[in-house]
């Protein structure tokens, strides 16, 4: 069985406490503009590149369905030829379904689009987790270039119900891990204000599910001073269940 990778958020553009030298491992290089990203494309490329960074995951921009498709697709082919990324995260808003036709129509069969779940007030095209696994299946031949990525602080209490996460996670290839405390996400995975239970979740995805994939350490700026020590605490959770 494959091993669980784990990652933490590193987003360009942003405030981030570590610098890419200080990463021992890999990130999910989250993108929050496209105008930042040909802003800053040679720079950040050429960093990672000097670093030695894997970079197992990348998040499109969140303009990414009001910029124009072609632009997006040349993005994404250019980011896995220089990194080798293969899963690309994209939110559910307004026009995924017409950019995923663009997107199957016109990346390799090795690129990936995980489409990330979202909490029902949100109001997004796809909201929960079966929504996007139904809209997965409608795809028929080209499903296995669209998967799920399962982000834990915009999902209730219910996903983790043990007979729904074991059909979830056949469809799941990057989970984002964070808590919440009310309207507050993405704040520290073991966060004893947290209202969900993620160590267990994390001790069962070895152990009960035998689950692996891409697990992403996503905190807001405040808590971005526990993302590596948090990412240690993880991987003895899951070498202590992988024994």
């Amino acid at each position: 069985m494959e091993k669980i990778n784990l990652s933490i958020a590193y987003g360009i553009g942003s405030d981030n406490r570590y610098k890419l030298s200080y990463i021992p491992d890999s990130i999910q290089l989250s993108i929050y503009k496209y105008s930042i990203y040909k802003e800053l494309e040679k720079s950040i490329l050429n960093e990672l590149n000097a670093n030695e960074i894997q970079v197992k995951v990348i998040h499109l921009p969140m303009d990414t369905l009001k910029t124009d498709p072609s632009l997006i697709n040349e993005m994404i082919i250019n980011l896995r030829d220089v990194t080798g990324c293969k899963k690309y995260i994209i939110h559910p808003d307004e026009h995924i379904k017409s950019f995923i036709n663009y997107f199957i129509s016109n990346t390799p069969d090795n690129i990936i689009l995980c489409i990330e779940n979202y909490s029902w007030e949100k109001k997004k095209v796809f909201r929960s987790p079966l929504q996007i696994i139904e809209y997965i299946q409608s795809l028929r031949n080209t499903q296995h270039k669209i998967r799920l990525c399962f982000d834990t602080s915009h999902s209730e209490e219910l996903w983790f119900d043990y007979k729904l996460m074991s059909y979830l996670l056949n469809y799941i290839d990057v989970i984002h891990l964070s808590n919440r405390e009310g309207n507050n996400n993405h704040i520290p995975f073991n966060s004893g204000r947290g209202e969900l239970k993620l160590v267990k979740f994390v001790n069962e995805l070895i152990a009960k599910y035998k689950w692996s994939g891409d697990i992403v350490l996503e905190y807001m700026p405040e808590h971005h001073h526990k993302l590596i020590s948090n990412v240690e605490y993880i991987k003895k959770l899951l070498n202590s269940r992988s024994k």
